[in-house]
């Protein structure tokens, strides 16, 4: 009988449930590093929430682990990496807290429409000042939703129904997606802050969202607007907000999560229109109870069927078909990137093919990581091949695969990764010569072949005298060498691209020169 330590206090019909699908529970929960490395010896699984730390050294210590599962969003005190080298499978309930989050936000918002927070504090202190606390009405005003996953959709939603009008802004979310919901789906941030009442966060935080909404950003909304962040603290420069509150730019603020927990100074919550609140955005009875059923069945299902829910590293497979698909799931992964970095507008669709031999094997794996690569330049490293197709469909971005055992020209095996967006599409196609060494060999319909990694310059041109010339002139000026280059052409006098590799990222100086020649049409930096 497999076992499962509860590491951290769960509702006891958590228990039940493991129990009742044939588990043996071993409920300790609070133990210290040294203890928990004695008490894994022979665990099958471990469910925690934040209090207890998953580190190396216990992973090294458990001798029959197959999952962890962290009942909640965060899986900071989890050491992914090394799970994953031990093939531990590591997951997270990131569903259960959707709605307790998004009633916070929606409570700072009325909270700050009404000055709740100052008034209440008036009230105490024995005094009645109805004229002072003049409130605004939600009704007619307009809300700004930056990120429409699960949380942002829930607080759209929220705000439709009190007559608000919902602008959104999310790069990676498709208009029918927008569209089914009733939000307004806006081309740039910039748009969506000039015009907002009340401005709310809900995205991760990572390399695109880190300083998302700095002080020139909050310089572009409008006077009198108010912000709301419940999503990470690094996502918005506190100090600024703080300051435009202070000066009257903007008429409040609320923050329920900040860089640093609990802050060093609690100064700037002593303003009237500043609310803040100690992370409480999942902290609801019906959260912390929803995160620990997820956790529960997540875990009956991850040891008794082998289906690994909400996983947030890879899956492990045999030996043998890994071996064999390595290769292709690299070149997907780096071809999905490709295409995301040369591509304009929402994304719509993503459509995956394999052809040749390896079309007669499983692809799957190939597909989930020819997902991964379009979304991971989009919304971070963090995304895995388990996460990517439900982040994909979360956001109204279709996946569709092909296999197809029939030859492209001059090729044993191809896989082929399209972006397709509201304003067209790119695809790309590569090789792994000799089961090892990968190559893009097309682009749109242009062949051309360049190695996936590292520093790219695509240029997209006329086959006409100086578009090579031109341009390597440029890079030669700016002191970046060519390690690679390959040249592709429709015709004589067509459509042409030049795809080259460089040993260093070409600079913004250089990068506007050539976009400046009359023989260039489109030049993209790239990084695989």
């Amino acid at each position: 009988m497999k076992k499962v330590l509860i590491a951290d206090p769960l509702p006891t019909g958590c228990t039940q449930m493991l129990q009742e699908a044939g588990l043996e529970v071993v409920d300790r929960p609070g133990l210290k590093e040294d203890e928990l490395k004695k008490a894994v010896k022979g665990i099958s699984g471990i469910i925690c929430r934040s209090g207890v730390k998953i580190t190396e050294a216990v992973l090294e210590a458990a001798d029959a682990l197959e999952a962890v599962c962290r009942a909640g969003v965060g899986v900071d005190n989890v050491d992914v990496p090394a799970a994953s080298r031990r093939g531990v499978v590591v997951m997270n309930t990131p569903a259960g807290n959707t709605l307790s989050t998004a009633e916070h936000a929606f409570a700072l918002m009325l909270a700050l429409a009404r000055s709740i927070g100052p008034a209440y504090i008036s009230v105490r202190q024995g005094r009645w000042e109805k004229k002072k606390f003049l409130g605004s009405q939600l009704a007619g005003s307009t809300l700004g939703v930056i990120g429409l996953g699960r949380i942002g959709q829930a607080v759209a939603k929220r705000a439709i129904s009190f007559d608000m009008t919902v602008l959104v802004y999310d790069p990676y979310v498709s208009r029918d997606t927008a569209e089914k919901i009733g939000v307004q789906l806006m081309d740039g941030l910039d748009a969506l802050l000039a015009r907002a009442d009340y401005v709310t966060i809900h995205v991760p935080e990572n390399e695109q969202t880190t300083g998302l909404v700095g002080a020139s950003q909050i310089a572009l909304m409008k006077k009198g607007a108010r912000l709301i962040n419940c999503a990470r603290g690094g996502v918005v420069d506190m100090d600024a907000a703080v300051a435009a509150v202070q000066a009257g730019k903007l008429a409040g603020a609320a923050f329920d999560v900040f860089v640093k927990e609990p802050p060093d100074s609690f100064d700037f919550a002593q303003h009237d229109c500043i609310l803040a609140t100690p992370h409480l955005g999942a902290s609801t009875d019906a959260a912390q109870l929803a995160v620990a059923i997820d956790a529960a069945e997540q875990m009956v299902d991850a040891l008794t069927r082998h289906h690994f829910r909400n996983a947030v590293n890879m899956v492990a497979v045999p030996p043998e078909e890994m071996k064999a698909l390595q290769p292709y799931c690299d070149l997907a992964m780096e071809l999905g990137k490709l295409v995301t970095q040369l591509s304009h507008g929402h994304p719509e669709a993503i459509e995956i093919g394999c052809k040749g031999e390896l079309a007669e094997s499983d692809t799957a794996l190939v597909v989930s990581h020819g997902v991964m690569g379009v979304l991971q330049p989009m919304l971070g490293s963090h995304v895995n091949v388990v996460s990517a197709p439900h982040l994909a469909e979360e956001r109204g971005v279709r996946v569709t695969s092909s296999s197809t055992v029939g030859l492209e020209v001059g090729f044993t095996d191809l896989v082929l990764v399209k972006l397709v967006t509201d304003t067209g599409s790119v695809e790309a196609a590569g090789t792994v010569f000799g089961r090892k060494y990968p190559r893009i060999v097309r682009i749109d319909e242009l062949y051309v072949e360049v190695i996936p990694e590292g520093d790219l310059l695509i240029v997209r041109g006329s086959d006409v005298p100086g578009l090579i010339g031109k341009v390597t002139a440029i890079l030669g000026m700016a002191r970046v060498n060519i390690a690679r280059m390959g040249f592709g052409r429709t015709t004589q006098g067509g459509d042409a691209v030049l795809a080259m590799n460089l040993d260093s990222a070409v600079d913004a100086q250089a990068l506007d020169k050539i976009r400046q020649l009359d023989v260039v049409r489109e030049a993209v930096p790239v990084k695989l």
